[in-house]
């Protein structure tokens, strides 16, 4: 199978999913929305891609434009993270957590999680229920394997333990999604039992793990937080007999966190063990992301791959001099996000609760902003059914000193404790 379009949705809890959808609305506006064939997410991109797959025909036949994507997949899905508290209302169940212990023993916090996210989001809705096309892969991490673990509307599996196609026993879409986003320590590994599923052979013929009865899902940002290893290359893909290769156009949103410098030197002495690793693992991180995205930007920059990535931390001053100060004449300064507000928003939680109605609008903007200056400076470089057919795009909005002001202070105080008078 070659992809039209192929959609990388990276983790970062709802900020993610929110920026997410800022760039997922320029490209409804482009067109190009409804030519994707392929949607890999992580985490906080598994609970915005697998609630707008799910909806997919409806966008599909309410028309596949930027209207449609509002009212289909856009509005229901910031009035659920607005109207509701994930996080409180994730916690208000905990005194159910030791009776639905002692009657499952595959019962975690995550369980609890997955259970809301199903209220929420998905309505019972399992895997199998997924159309076929755009292709949704979610993934995790298996803290057996050390590799990807991938959900999608055919099967679940990974390279090393083997894939399973669903039969009559598909899970549901929100234990996939809880999977995908059981962060450590926060949420415990989801746990799959082994016997309930026909795994075949390895897939590259490496030797077989042991039969571990239970196979220990994390989430998928511990192996790959921007979901691309399965986009990069021809890979077969669970429950599916033809691989999946790089697609014609690859589109990447990376809503993860910019790099952390607050780090005192002065203080190492007295940090306890914990922190010291915890800062180990962040730079490890940190340092396998960048080499991803350097990879990626030297395959788009001259390579063999066609696409454009935007991410939290970037901004449209990233492209090149002459093509910024081209398209400094195409959008007013006044339209383009100030940095007394990039700032903040960059540092906006990963955390699964309310965000009010600026923290999303600035995130949602900010990708869509992202997306419509890097489409135009690489649009040279796009297969000829990609060229831009209208530019700018016709979100703008206006920054003057009373809006800079709202808007940070509406950003740095955050969830519950801001509200629009």
């Amino acid at each position: 199978m070659k992809p039209r379009i192929a959609l990388a949705l990276s983790g970062g809890g709802f900020r993610a999913s929110v920026f997410h959808l800022g760039l997922m609305r320029r490209l409804a506006e482009l067109g190009w929305l409804k030519d994707v064939d392929v949607i890999s997410t992580v985490s906080g991109g598994s609970i915005i891609g697998a609630f707008a797959v799910q909806r997919w025909t409806s966008f599909l036949q309410s028309g596949g434009d930027a209207e449609s994507f509002e009212t289909t997949i856009l509005r229901p899905f910031i009035e659920r993270i607005q109207g509701h508290n994930f996080l409180i209302e994730w916690l208000l169940t905990s005194w159910q957590w030791p009776y639905q212990k002692l009657t499952s023993k595959l019962f975690t916090r995550t369980q609890a999680a997955a259970d809301l996210f199903d209220k929420l989001f998905f309505e019972g809705q399992t895997c199998d229920c997924l159309p076929t096309r755009p292709v949704l892969i979610m993934n995790a991490t298996n803290l057996q394997s050390m590799r990807a673990w991938r959900f999608t509307g055919a099967g679940m599996g990974d390279s090393r333990v083997g894939h399973a196609k669903w039969n009559s026993n598909s899970l549901p879409l929100s234990a996939c999604v809880g999977a995908s986003a059981a962060f450590p320590p926060v949420f415990p590994p989801v746990r799959i039992r082994r016997a309930d599923f026909s795994f075949a052979p390895p897939i590259y013929g490496e030797v077989p793990l042991p039969d571990f009865p239970l196979i220990p899902l994390a989430d998928g940002g511990v192996y790959d937080n921007s979901g691309l290893e399965v986009l990069t290359k021809a890979v077969k893909i669970p429950g599916y007999d033809e691989l999946i290769e790089p697609a014609e156009l690859l589109i990447v949103s990376d809503g993860g966190a910019p790099a952390n410098y607050d780090f005192d030197a002065s203080g190492l002495p007295a940090l306890s063990d914990a922190a010291l690793l915890y800062r180990v693992d962040a730079i490890a991180r940190q340092q396998v992301s960048a080499l991803r995205t350097r990879s990626l930007m030297t395959e788009f920059n001259g390579g063999s791959k066609r696409g454009i990535l935007t991410g939290l931390g970037s901004s449209v001053g990233n492209m090149p001099a002459d093509l910024f100060a081209k398209y400094c004449d195409l959008i007013p300064e006044g339209c383009r996000i100030p940095n007394e507000i990039l700032v903040p928003l960059r540092r906006i939680r990963t955390s699964l609760d309310r965000f009010n109605e600026i923290e999303v609008e600035a995130l949602m903007y900010h990708a869509y902003s992202l997306t419509d200056a890097f489409a135009w400076c690489y649009r040279d470089c796009f297969p000829p059914q990609y060229k831009l057919a209208s530019f700018p795009g016709r979100w703008q909005i206006d920054f003057d000193q009373d809006k800079i002001a709202l808007w940070k202070m509406a950003i740095e105080t955050g969830g519950n404790a801001f509200r629009l008078r």
